[in-house]
């Protein structure tokens, strides 16, 4: 009766996050497609490349290239990652062309969902280019940098969601599916305007963009209200 009861919980905070999630996807949209109108006009170069490196990647994913045991790969190093940060030990990892399987000796709702959020080729690729800059990069570093980050930004994006569409997801479990999935949009929104931010400052508003999902989400109760009246 409590493990039913906290399950009906975890499904409402779910529904109840879930408008709030997709409008700070839908910011962290609009944000990007800002980036894309200052490559057009010409006075975004830089922006060029990045989004190049996410269509790029798009393109691959939906041809004869998809990476697909990369992701597995990472998405289970993720899992031993989180769990390392939290004290647990992995017994082994498993990786296999479509899934994969990581033994732990436990495992929390961070471990479970840390790989749908976080996107690990692109930490990676942060971690290079600073090691770069470190060392006295070539002169086309940045451009290259901002290439692959588009291209890890879409390949995590495209392969998530590939993930939660296709089969029932044992990881969560720990949240139930509602509240995951919500919470797993929520974060990767959150993600998304953070890198864009942190690539194009003088282009991308954090705050506005936050204050405009807000709005969003608070127009959409209010409209729900109206019509439950």
């Amino acid at each position: 009766m409590k493990r039913r009861l906290l399950g009906w919980t975890f499904a409402l905070a779910g529904l109840a996050l879930a408008p709030f999630a997709l409008c700070v996807v839908a910011a962290s949209a609009r944000a990007l497609v800002l980036i894309a109108g200052r490559a057009m006009d010409g006075h975004g170069r830089v922006a060029a490349w990045f989004l190049g490196g996410f269509a790029g990647y798009a393109l691959l994913y939906w041809g004869p290239l998809r990476l697909r045991p990369a992701y597995v790969f990472a998405h289970e190093l993720t899992h031993a990652i989180a769990a390392w940060l939290s004290g647990g030990k992995v017994r082994g990892i498993s990786v296999g062309r479509e899934s994969g399987h990581v033994d732990l000796s436990h495992s929390n709702p961070f471990i479970a969902l840390a790989p749908y959020w976080v996107p690990l080729y692109a930490v990676a690729a942060v971690l290079a280019y600073r090691a770069a800059l470190w060392a006295g990069p070539p002169p086309w570093a940045r451009e290259a940098f901002l290439a692959v980050m588009g291209a890890a930004l879409a390949f995590h994006l495209l392969h998530t969601g590939e993930s939660l569409l296709a089969a029932r997801q044992g990881d969560l479990d720990a949240t139930g599916t509602m509240l995951g999935v919500s919470l797993i949009v929520l974060l990767n929104g959150v993600f998304a305007l953070l890198v864009l931010k942190c690539l194009f400052p003088r282009t991308v508003d954090l705050a506005q963009s936050l204050r405009l999902a807000a709005a969003w989400t608070a127009e959409f109760w209010a409209g729900a209200w109206r019509l439950a009246r």
